[in-house]
Parts: structure tokens; C-alpha cells; sequence
């Protein structure tokens, strides 16, 4: 027969004094046993809170009420816990060890990744399905708005010319829509813009509700080849095609959530979506899959593939031209943009 554990010793507070009394703690049955001089307590162990067990400091346990019981004896009271048959939570015993809490630190990494790489994408494309087009064109017109407000300035192309670059792009996208197995194409308009910033130069980008634009200066680096443009256009329609503006709103509010589970509030994500679309560009696997939208373009209307690289090079050389000839290249791990020589092998192989 096992003898019953020693009375562990502690100081008890009312809750109505600063005043400690010593008291001694048994626990028989269900209920926890507290007397000391002109003390006589018995309280149901279901009702004491048992505070997580800490490698160090104080041990505690709040009573109903305001009573406290402490000790600064530590080894002492876990032993009386013990042998009282006090259990301790899996949760405690995980956070005592360094190699728990590494593996659940792991674990973690594991799950947000997994997350972040799968789950968020899957999950953005479900919500996506469920936002109206009304809200998609609302928020493309605010903005293009905005970029328009920051960025640039009403184009300076000839109206001429710029209807006549409308009818080819149509009638290149009409030839591509031709094809078997083509996918249906939202509305979209095409807007030319001048840069207000030498930071911009020669660029087209698109936004949600079907806003392609086009900076004049990118029309006239390409003035000699037109097919080309149309395939940068093509790129660009592809972003609109795949909703990828709207899908990177919502995939930013989803990891929002996400992060905000372990650094706190998202609120303000889509209040800030304008100008987050403004300034973030599309992750590598968008700019992918528009670039198949490309070479789609390209192949229906005959233009070859490997032209698609012309536009780097010509980039990289008005770069290198703006900066004396310092060029700056980010890793891939850096960039948003695929590299330019893996986009150009895509384009080479069909991209799809």
C-alpha cells in the first residue's frame, strides 16, 4: 500500500491582506486540502487553476475567488504535484523541451509554407470565383486612377496612331481566339499613357477590370516591330484573361490572415489594395502563365517566338544607357520577373 505524499508546504493569500499564512497542501479524493493556523480549507481540484509549469520562479495556484496559494520551493511542489496524481498537460511537457519546441517550431515553418506555396493560390482561385465583376471594374478604375495620378501622363501619340494600334491588337487577338481549345477573354480596353517617371520608360502592365496600358515610350522602342509590341499587349491580356490583379488582392488579404495568426491584424489589406496593386508586380508564376497567353498571340499570327526576347534586349540596353552602363540584375529569389532567358526558352518550346 503506498503511503500518502508528504503535505507540501506553502503561503496562502486571502485575497483581502498582503499578509501570507503558511499553510500545508494535501490532496485526497477530488479535493484539495488547505490548513494551516486558523485556516481550514477544502476546495474541489477541478475549481484551482494550475498555472503552466515554468523551469524556474514560483509555483502557483489560483483558488475560487480571489485566493492564491505560492511557494518558492519548486522542486518541493512538483514533486507533491506528482505524487498527488497533478498531470500535466502534452503541452506543458513540449514546451520544457528545446527539442519539442524546435519541432513545433519546424512544423510551423512547414504549415505556412505549404500555405503560402499551395494553399493560398487554391484558395484565392475559390474566393475569386465568388467576386462580382462589378466589384473587379470598381477597383480597376480606382487603380488605374491612382496609378494614373502618380505615374502618368495623358499619351502623346497621335490619335491615328493610336486607333490603328487598337485595330491590330484586335484583330491579333481575334486570330489567336481562333485557335481550338482557346479560353474566353473578359472585357478588356487598351489605354496609352506617357511616363511621368524615366523610372517607368518603356512599359505596359495590366490591372483588374480589364485595364491593359501601354506607355508611349515602350511604343516607341518597338516602332520598327510592331509584332513584338503585340506580344508584350498578348502578355498583358493574358494577366486579364487570368484575373491576376483580383487574384493577387485576394491572395495578399489570404496571407494576410495567415500572418496575422502569428503577428497580428490584417484589417486595412483591402482597404490598401489600390495602392498595394501599384506597387507590388506580379509574382513569377502570374508573368509564366501570362507569358503562354503570349505565345499563343504569336504563334496564331505567325510571329516567331524567339522575337519576344527583343524587348529584353532592348530594355536592358536603354537601361544600361540611362545608367552609364551599369546594369542591375536581381537573383531569382529576388525578382518577381522569371529570368529573361527562361521566358525566352518557354516562348521557344510553345510555353504550354
Amino acid at each position: 500500500m503506498n503511503a500518502a505524499p508528504t503535505p507540501c508546504r506553502a503561503d496562502y493569500f486571502d485575497g483581502l491582506q498582503a499578509r501570507a499564512q503558511p499553510v500545508r497542501l494535501t490532496i485526497e479524493g477530488e479535493q484539495l486540502h488547505i490548513r494551516g493556523e486558523g485556516i481550514s480549507l477544502h476546495v474541489p481540484v477541478r475549481q484551482v487553476q494550475w498555472p503552466e509549469r515554468q523551469r524556474h520562479g514560483q509555483r502557483q495556484a489560483h483558488l475560487p475567488g480571489q485566493g492564491l496559494l505560492s511557494t518558492d520551493d519548486a522542486a518541493a511542489w512538483d514533486a507533491w504535484a506528482r505524487a498527488s496524481g497533478l498531470h500535466e498537460s502534452t503541452l506543458v511537457h513540449w514546451m520544457q523541451s528545446w527539442r519539442h519546441v524546435g519541432l513545433s517550431m519546424l512544423l510551423l515553418v512547414v504549415v505556412l509554407f505549404v500555405a503560402y506555396r499551395w494553399g493560398t493560390p487554391w484558395a484565392a482561385r475559390a474566393v475569386l470565383t465568388l467576386v462580382p465583376a462589378a466589384t473587379e471594374a470598381q477597383l480597376g478604375d480606382s487603380v488605374l486612377a491612382q496609378v494614373e495620378a502618380q505615374w502618368l501622363l495623358p499619351s502623346k501619340l497621335p490619335a491615328e496612331r493610336q486607333a490603328a494600334l487598337r485595330r491590330q491588337f484586335e484583330q491579333a487577338v481575334q486570330r489567336s481566339q481562333a485557335l481550338p481549345g482557346a479560353e474566353p477573354l473578359p472585357g478588356w480596353v487598351l489605354h496609352f499613357r506617357a511616363a511621368r517617371q524615366r523610372s517607368i520608360g518603356a512599359n505596359a502592365f495590366a490591372l483588374p477590370g480589364g485595364h491593359i496600358v501601354c506607355t508611349d515610350e515602350l511604343v516607341h522602342l518597338l516602332a520598327d516591330r510592331p509584332d513584338v509590341l503585340m506580344a508584350v499587349l498578348g502578355h498583358e491580356l493574358g494577366h486579364v484573361q487570368q484575373r491576376h490583379g483580383m487574384r493577387l488582392v485576394v491572395q495578399t488579404a489570404l496571407l494576410g490572415a495567415l500572418s496575422s495568426v502569428v503577428i497580428g491584424d490584417f484589417s486595412t489589406v483591402l482597404a490598401s489594395a489600390p495602392a498595394m496593386l501599384g506597387q507590388l508586380a506580379y509574382s513569377r508564376e502570374f508573368e509564366l502563365e501570362a507569358d503562354q497567353a503570349a505565345a499563343r498571340l504569336m504563334r496564331a499570327n505567325g510571329i516567331p517566338p524567339e522575337a519576344f526576347g527583343l524587348l529584353f534586349e532592348r530594355i536592358r540596353a536603354q537601361r544600361s544607357a540611362a545608367t552609364g552602363g551599369a546594369t542591375v540584375e536581381l537573383p531569382i529569389g529576388l525578382s518577381t520577373h522569371p529570368p529573361d532567358a527562361e521566358r525566352v526558352r518557354r516562348m521557344q518550346h510553345g510555353a504550354d
